[in-house]
C-alpha cells in the first residue's frame, strides 16, 4: 500500500515508520503524500489513540532527497516547484491536525525536513547520541516543513537564528535543555522507552486531547498554512541560485561546498 513508510497498529497505538534506510529515510514526492495519508487513516480510526513517528534503521530522517533536487536542476532551471514545498508544509499540517496525540521517536539524525517533522509533533522523545541538525542553510534552502516556524515558537528568534543560519547539531540533553524535545532517553532503549510512553499518553481521555489539540491549533498555529505558502516561495526563489546549485553538486561528490553569494 506503502512506498514509503510502514504503518503498523501495535494494540491502540499506529506506528508510522519512515522506510527509506537506503537513503538515510529521506523524504521523497510519495512520502509527502503517504505520511499525511497514514495520519488521516490514524485520526480517523476510533481505535487508534496514539500515534508514533519513527524511522527505520539507524536515522529518523536525513532530509529531503539529494537526489530529487539534482534531477530538477538537470530538467531545466525551472528550480523546486512551490507545489513541492507547499507538499512539506502539508506534512507537518497533517501531524498537528491529526486528532491523535503524534509521539516523534528519534532514532539517530533528524536532518533538514526531518527536524521540522520532528517538531510538529506533540511530544518528542530522543536518545542522548540522537542530534538534530537544520541543516538547509548547507543546501542554500532558507527551509521547509514549517522547520523556521516550529524553531521560533519553541526557543525564539535568538536561538533559532542560530540553530538554522549556523546549522549546528544539537544532541539529546542540548535539546532537552532548549525545550525542544519532551524526553531524553539512555542510548539504546529508544524503542522501549517510546512505547512506555506512548501507552501512557493512549490511556489518558482521547477525545479530550483531541479538543486540546484543536485549540493549540486554533489560537497558537492559526498562521501555519500562510506560512507554509510563503515559504514554498521563497524556497523556489532559493533553488534557482548558483549556491543551491553548487551545493547540491557538493554534496553528491562528497566535497565542501564553495559559495558565491548568489
Amino acid at each position: 500500500m506503502y512506498k514509503t513508510i510502514l504503518y503498523e497498529e501495535k494494540e491502540t497505538i499506529a506506528y508510522i515508520t519512515f522506510n527509506r534506510p537506503e537513503v538515510g529515510n529521506a523524504f521523497s514526492e510519495d512520502s509527502f503524500r503517504e505520511i499525511p495519508a497514514a495520519l488521516t487513516k490514524a485520526s480517523e480510526d476510533a481505535s487508534i489513540r496514539a500515534v508514533v513517528l519513527t524511522g527505520k534503521g539507524k536515522l529518523f530522517c536525513g532530509g529531503g532527497d539529494v537526489n530529487q533536487f539534482k534531477e530538477v536542476i538537470e530538467r531545466d532551471d525551472g528550480g523546486i516547484p512551490e507545489q513541492l514545498v507547499e507538499a512539506t508544509g502539508a506534512m507537518s499540517r497533517a501531524i498537528r491536525n491529526c486528532s491523535k496525540p503524534v509521539i516523534a521517536a528519534i532514532n539517530g539524525a533528524a536532518a533538514g525536513a526531518g527536524v521540522g517533522v520532528a517538531l510538529a509533533a506533540d511530544f518528542c522523545i530522543m536518545e542522548k547520541r540522537s542530534s538534530l541538525v537544520t541543516a538547509f542553510v548547507g543546501m542554500g534552502l532558507p527551509g521547509d516543513t514549517s522547520v523556521l516556524y516550529f524553531l521560533q515558537k519553541m526557543v525564539g528568534t535568538a536561538i533559532a537564528t542560530e540553530l538554522l543560519m549556523l546549522s549546528k547539531p544539537i544532541k539529546g540533553e542540548r535539546a532537552s535543555e532548549l525545550g525542544l524535545v519532551n524526553q531524553v532517553v539512555e542510548d539504546g532503549t529508544l524503542e522501549e522507552e517510546t512505547w512506555a510512553f506512548a501507552k501512557k499518553v493512549a490511556s489518558l481521555p482521547t477525545q479530550t486531547i483531541s479538543y486540546q489539540k484543536e485549540l493549540f491549533n486554533e489560537f497558537f498555529y492559526s498562521d501555519l498554512e500562510k506560512f507554509n505558502q510563503r515559504e514554498a516561495q521563497l524556497m523556489h526563489l532559493a533553488s534557482l541560485t548558483d549556491d543551491h546549485k553548487e551545493a547540491v553538486t557538493a554534496f553528491l561528490e562528497k566535497r565542501a561546498p564553495h559559495f558565491k553569494g548568489h
